[in-house]
């Protein structure tokens, strides 16, 4: 695939991802930064612009197809109340855990549902 397209295809994850966000409530101004990967080697400049303690960076490739592999094993032993992860490393790296977008927003929302409880209960 060329270069263009590559950036193509970033680029349309990078709005849905920003789109989810925006629809969880979390952040409705959550939005993708402008010119998202060319300034890629500036610290501090993430795909996506948010009031989320996250520095999302977005790729959408294929180049990776054992992970899709991993993907489909820990699907298949799923179920709706236990949903798939992937817990991954490799020599010298930190464990990395991946699960679906749509569950990372569900947990955040929690998470802040959560802190407000708290908060009234305090006052």
């Amino acid at each position: 695939m060329k270069a263009a397209g590559r950036r193509i295809k970033g680029k349309r994850l990078e709005l849905k991802w920003a789109e989810m966000i925006r629809e969880s409530g979390l952040d409705k101004k959550a939005r993708r930064r402008p010119l998202s990967g060319a300034v890629d080697l500036v610290k501090g400049h993430a795909d996506i612009i948010s009031k989320l303690p996250f520095a999302f960076e977005c790729k959408n490739q294929e180049a990776n197809a054992i992970f899709w592999k991993w993907w489909e094993q820990a699907e298949g032993q799923g179920s709706l109340n236990r949903p798939p992860v992937v817990v991954f490393t490799g020599n010298y790296r930190p464990i990395m855990v991946a699960i679906k977008g749509e569950i990372f927003l569900d947990l955040l929302i929690e998470i802040e549902e959560w802190k407000q409880k708290a908060l009234e209960r305090r006052d």
